[in-house]
């Protein structure tokens, strides 16, 4: 993707290289969490390996905007020694601060926090139950 103006250098770099895209690694310890926004055509799966009550991987498949796979991607790194608490508070707003988001794209964001709250729901050791 060559420089355009609509989109930040995170997000252009983010997009163009896609740190964290892909599957966690390992199947113990393993969640994966979906998200689907069927009305604007934004979809992400979060992989996270858990370890000692920890994310120690968190990888993403996506499809959408360049600013919802560049949010996905920064979120891989966000995620990175969190507790499961700390990943149930998680709040899309933080992704869209950091990657400098225009508000007409935040819908696309509330997804990414939909699938962050489904992988807290799902964290080993949990019952299934909603955060």
């Amino acid at each position: 993707m060559r420089a355009d103006p609509r989109y930040g250098a995170e997000v252009l770099r983010r997009f163009r290289e896609l740190p964290g895209a892909g599957d966690a690694t390992g199947d113990a310890g393993v969640i994966n969490a979906r998200a689907d926004a069927a009305d604007d055509g934004a979809r992400v799966v979060l992989s996270l390996r858990i370890e000692r009550g920890v994310v120690v991987e968190a990888r993403f498949r996506a499809y959408g905007c360049p600013y919802f796979i560049a949010a996905a991607s920064w979120l891989t790194d966000r995620l990175g020694g969190a507790t499961r608490r700390e990943v149930a508070e998680w709040d899309w707003r933080e992704a869209a601060e950091a990657l400098e988001i225009p508000p007409a794209r935040f819908g696309r964001l509330i997804t990414l926090q939909d699938a962050v709250r489904a992988a807290a729901a799902a964290w080993p050791g949990t019952a299934a139950t909603a955060v």
